[in-house]
């Protein structure tokens, strides 16, 4: 059996774009996502044929021709998926040039930006947090000039060319504390206006014709009522960025009134009223870490936010402020804090991998390594909820991805301080 560094190369090495190859992953600690307990399964093999799961369980003989891996007891879980991100919009917050991420000033399109527009697979930041075991993310346009971000993808984090996953995933919309400047300067004016704009979506689907010939006095594009459309009908989701007690319960009416598909970013103080959201089914993209209030809606946050709130049967996803776009990687590490405050274990791993599946309805696809599935694994070298775990090996669409990025690079560059016959700078550089 080869060991597993030499497999892995020998498989990067072999494996191009437009092939597809079997591969036997042997001799792991199995967290397929699929049942109790995570659906750990130890000393399980995984064999991944033309990039979807072919097989899973124990002591399965590697298929002829396969390519084996022998984990050598390390932990195999799925691809984690980021559910909340400006991956492959932004490169550089501060360099307009560099920051696709959202509008400036009174540009008249909101809810009809689509990320898909701007999207770049070459983005550095792709290899960064790809090295860190994230294999999917939602990218959106941020909240700009006005309360409606646009239209997010699903996307994969290969680096190839084709990497939306599913393009017009999701919509969102500042409310709560973080839009209370877009209109009227109050919540009132905010909930009113979110109202009035999914009246007129509704409106303008039924007859668009009809509509625009009616007298219009400001109101939204009709770019935005297009975009708005789905979202209206229910085919859509919508993420509502609020935080407090008060906003999550219009959330819930809102809801009940329109039949809309809606998800809660952020939500500080949803602990306060986890079994009223659990019973309106409405899951949180949550920071599990955040616990410092920044402003009057979070003076009840808790590093027990989560616990709370899957303790009560909601489903739940990781969407750290302090991993942010640039450090997606850093999400395992938030969740494990907060399995140190109380949200167990498997509950921790769903919410990074199977959990956002089903909150943006690909949980056919994505999140679990079951037959069929598509092949996003990750290999670790240890726990990965430990600050000091790495990926060994990340596998998307059963393809072995590269873990090279700009961070290894300069490591490797400068790590032998000795004198050269070329500056420091320029070694490796041909």
């Amino acid at each position: 059996m080869k060991t597993l560094a030499t497999s892995l190369v020998a498989l990067a090495a072999s494996v191009s774009v437009a092939s597809a190859q079997t591969i036997a992953i042997q001799n792991a600690r199995v967290y397929t996502m699929a049942g109790a307990d995570a659906g750990r399964l130890d000393n399980g093999d995984v064999i991944i044929r033309d990039g979807v799961i072919a097989a899973i369980g124990q002591d399965l003989p590697a298929p002829e021709g396969a390519t084996v891996i022998n984990a050598q007891g390390r932990i195999v879980t799925p691809g984690l998926i980021a559910p909340w991100s400006q991956i492959g919009l932004v490169e550089i917050g501060l360099d307009e040039e560099a920051n696709d991420a959202s509008t400036k000033n009174d540009f008249p399109v909101s809810a009809g930006l689509d990320a898909v527009d701007a999207f770049n697979p070459a983005s550095t930041l792709i290899a960064i947090n790809r090295a860190g075991g994230v294999t999917r993310a939602v990218s959106s346009p941020s909240f700009g000039a006005k309360m409606f971000g646009g239209q997010g993808a699903i996307v994969d984090l290969s680096g190839r060319a084709n990497s939306i996953t599913r393009a017009q995933a999701v919509q969102s919309v500042a409310m709560g504390a973080a839009g209370i400047g877009y209109n009227g300067g109050t919540r009132l004016g905010n909930w009113a206006a979110l109202r009035e704009a999914l009246d007129d979506a509704k409106a303008y689907a039924a007859n668009p014709g009809g509509f625009v010939m009616r007298p219009r006095n400001g109101g939204l594009s009709i770019a935005d009522l297009k975009a708005l459309g789905a979202v209206a009908q229910g085919r859509q989701p919508l993420v509502v960025a609020l935080d407090s007690a008060t906003d999550i319960r219009a959330l819930m009416k809102l809801k009940a009134q329109y039949a809309i598909n809606v998800i809660i970013l952020g939500g500080s103080q949803a602990h306060l009223v986890a079994e009223e959201i659990a019973a309106a089914n409405i899951p949180v993209l949550l920071d599990p870490i955040f616990n410092l209030p920044s402003q009057f809606e979070d003076l009840t946050s808790t590093l027990a936010n989560a616990a709370r709130l899957q303790a009560a049967g909601v489903t739940i996803a990781f969407a750290s402020s302090y991993a942010g776009t640039y450090n997606l990687r850093l999400l395992p590490q938030t969740a494990g804090n907060a399995v140190a405050n109380g949200l167990p274990y498997d509950a921790a791993l769903a919410a990074l991998t199977i959990n956002p599946a089903r909150i943006f309805g690909v949980a056919d696809r994505l999140g679990s390594l079951e037959i069929g599935k598509t092949a996003d694994v990750v290999i670790w070298d240890g726990d990965p909820l430990e600050v000091s775990t790495r990926p060994v090996a990340v596998l998307i669409d059963g393809r072995v991805t590269s873990l090279k990025n700009r961070q290894t690079m300069l490591r490797d560059r400068y790590k032998d301080l000795s004198k050269g016959d070329l500056p420091l700078a320029y070694r490796g550089a041909q």
